[in-house]
């Protein structure tokens, strides 16, 4: 099954990445983010065992993929009671990797990220809805980048659970497309938004979440 979505904002740069296209909302307030239930499980992010990549298009034909090589947070999938279930997720965008230290350096910069007055960019959920495949659930909530904060929709593949070295573990994908230029970042964008620009407007985010219960 496809699971793809498209936001209305971008978490990426020159690149894009991890991370489509289902979502949107663009500038109504945002509202609170859903907090856990007090009996809710509670997963925390396993970077060694979790992945941020992002791809984007290069001078209208190539294409180039890039990673955030930090994430963290918390989050709990409970198929049977979604409304227990929440993510709270942070990525430093100083960890932008691109396997070219030059480049890293000017999406660090205030060309693209503006890494040092923004340093993370967080998502947290508002719901999470079950659809008519048990693995597949659609997710909600706030996602913030460079400052700007946009509703979005995307869907969820839920892994499953298990366990790993004697601790209860949990895992998720998402994988959807958002424009950059809804989060203000306009560098090298064609002036009509599209992806033929010296850096495509389009930036497909792949999430692949490994948590260990707390």
């Amino acid at each position: 099954m496809t699971r793809t979505v498209n936001l209305v904002a971008v978490t990426c740069i020159a690149g894009g990445m991890i991370a489509g296209s289902v979502l949107l909302g663009a500038g109504s307030a945002p509202s609170p983010a859903a907090l856990p239930a007090a009996t809710a499980q509670v997963y925390r992010i396993d970077p060694v065992h979790s992945s941020v990549l992002f791809r984007i298009n290069h001078a209208g034909v190539g294409v180039f993929w890039g990673r955030f090589a930090e994430i963290e947070g918390t989050f709990n999938i409970d198929p049977k009671n979604p409304d227990d279930s929440f993510f709270d997720v942070t990525i430093p965008v100083a960890s932008v990797d691109t396997n070219n230290e030059k480049r890293d350096e000017h999406l660090r910069s205030g060309d693209f990220f503006n890494a040092r007055q923004y340093p993370t960019a967080t998502f947290k959920s508002t719901s999470l809805s079950a659809t008519d495949d048990d693995h597949v659930f659609e997710l909600s909530g706030q996602l913030t980048i460079m400052g700007q904060t946009r509703e979005v929709t995307t869907q969820l593949f839920f892994s499953g659970n298990g366990s790993f070295r004697g601790n209860a573990i949990q895992g998720f994908e998402v994988d959807f497309t958002i424009k950059r230029a809804d989060f203000g970042i306009t560098t090298y964008l064609a002036p009509d938004g599209s992806n033929s620009g010296g850096l495509g407007n389009d930036v497909r985010i792949i999430v692949a979440g490994e948590g260990v219960k707390q």
